[in-house]
């Protein structure tokens, strides 16, 4: 009678325990929908078949957002290596090896060991003429996922290195250096080091440098870095630090040396340098750019840009697009060649520009992300802005900023003009939030 009296107390416990666990599914679930990320903490404890099933469900989902899913992934990625909600994740993955590029992301985010040959598979796939890869996201993708394995055989990480030649599309490239930091070996060294100077990836292999070695050189940095690795390639003292610490670094950097914003450096947009094989301008044109003269001083400055083209390379290309009274771009097809008669027609399109209209910061991005970046092989974008969004909330241009990034691989170098531009995720401005998510720069000009 007594082990009957344990055995019922067992099973109304664990009746109990399923009770409570589907009740903070029920939460979970309805949190995923109205898109609150802080409903997402009890999945931290929640690692069963269950609450597996319910992150495939919102990874799938095309109403969720990309931030969400972002953070769904954080969370997966930090289960335990023998939770059950792990097999359930890896059961499914093997079921569907074509599935969408956004559950596709997902898996690359998890960091599951167990998927590296599938990974590996899907970059054996990109052969033949780099230019036409047939799916250059998916490729980066995989790119992206080997990334978070230090101990990457040596082939995998040759591979990898090969990935940085300019004749890949802009995301290979990008997710390629931003891999390569993650990778213990040699080999990841020398095949960054040549591409320093690249105006597209350069600041990933700035970054990816560093997380490997801890080193960072300001003055001529191919010089030192050339002469570093002649005096250590047979040793190197791998540091494998995180992308966190490197933004560590920077700030230290900053603060301890300040630049100088008194002066305006005529070879910069606003003060962020002109870097990059293909660039777009999202420019804002609503009715407050009349304020303080900021439509006359975004004329001259575009028209400064155009004097700086005039010395770089016709391989480069730029586009323009605005957002006022209307969403415009410069060129039908978004991006063209740095040619002279392109120069003028932009010429044209910038003298014209007059402040009218409200901000519609949502339907320019869309714009650009529909019309312009599937095709244009962009890797920055300037994007500038005197206020706030006027059809939509912060959250939704971060959103698609995100998918922007996840897509492309675009750094976003963000130009706040606005006297007091409101605070929305917590010390910074959205403004700066896109520049952060990005990995490019943020300013406000005086």
């Amino acid at each position: 009678m007594k082990r009957l009296f344990v055995a019922l107390a067992l099973l109304v416990a664990v009746c109990h325990g399923a009770d409570e666990e589907d009740a903070q599914i029920k939460l979970i679930a309805r949190g995923i929908k109205d898109g609150d990320q802080e409903s997402l903490a009890e999945l931290k404890d929640l690692h069963g078949e269950k609450p597996a099933k319910l992150v495939l469900d919102a990874i799938r989902s095309d109403r969720v957002g990309a931030g969400l899913k972002a953070r769904l992934a954080e969370i997966v990625a930090a289960w335990p290596q023998s939770a059950p909600g792990r097999t359930v994740l890896l059961d499914w993955l093997a079921k569907h090896p074509n599935c969408s590029d956004d559950e596709l992301l997902f898996f690359a985010n998890i960091h599951l060991r167990e998927t590296r040959t599938y990974f590996w598979a899907q970059i054996e796939q990109a052969k033949g003429e780099p230019a036409k890869i047939r799916h250059p996201q998916r490729v980066a993708i995989a790119v992206m996922a080997l990334g978070f394995f230090e101990d990457n055989p040596e082939p995998v990480v040759a591979r990898i290195g090969s990935f940085l030649s300019s004749d890949y599309p802009h995301v290979i490239r990008a997710c390629s250096a931003d891999a390569l930091g993650g990778m213990r070996d040699t080999k990841a060294v020398h095949s960054l080091i040549p591409n320093l100077d690249d105006d597209a990836i350069g600041p990933q292999v700035v970054r990816s440098l560093y997380r490997l070695t801890g080193k960072h050189f300001d003055n001529e940095p191919a010089t030192q870095w050339s002469e570093w690795l002649a005096a250590n390639s047979q040793s190197i003292d791998f540091q494998m630090h995180t992308q966190a610490d490197f933004d560590n670094f920077l700030k230290m950097r900053t603060l301890l040396n300040p630049p100088d914003d008194s002066v305006m450096d005529m070879s910069t947009f606003y003060g962020i340098d002109l870097r990059g094989n293909a660039m777009l301008f999202i420019l804002d044109v609503s009715g407050s750019m009349n304020s303080d003269d900021r439509i006359q001083k975004l004329r001259a400055q575009m028209s400064n840009i155009l004097v700086i083209l005039e010395s770089r390379s016709e391989k480069m290309r730029f586009g323009i697009a605005i957002f006022g009274e209307d969403v415009r771009s410069c060129f039908s097809r978004g991006i063209m060649a740095n040619d002279e008669g392109n120069r003028k027609k932009a010429a044209r399109f910038v003298d014209d520009l007059q402040a009218d209209g409200g901000t519609p910061m949502v339907e320019v991005l869309d714009f650009a992300n529909r019309k312009i970046l599937p095709e244009a092989n962009v890797d920055t974008i300037y994007f500038l802005s005197d206020g706030s969004p006027g059809d939509g909330t912060p959250e939704m241009v971060l959103d698609i900023t995100r998918k922007i990034f996840q897509q492309h691989q675009i750094r976003f170098n963000t130009i706040s003009i606005g006297e007091d531009a409101p605070e929305v995720f917590g010390e910074e401005t959205l403004l700066q939030q896109m520049a952060t998510l990005t990995g490019g720069t943020f300013t406000r000009p005086k």
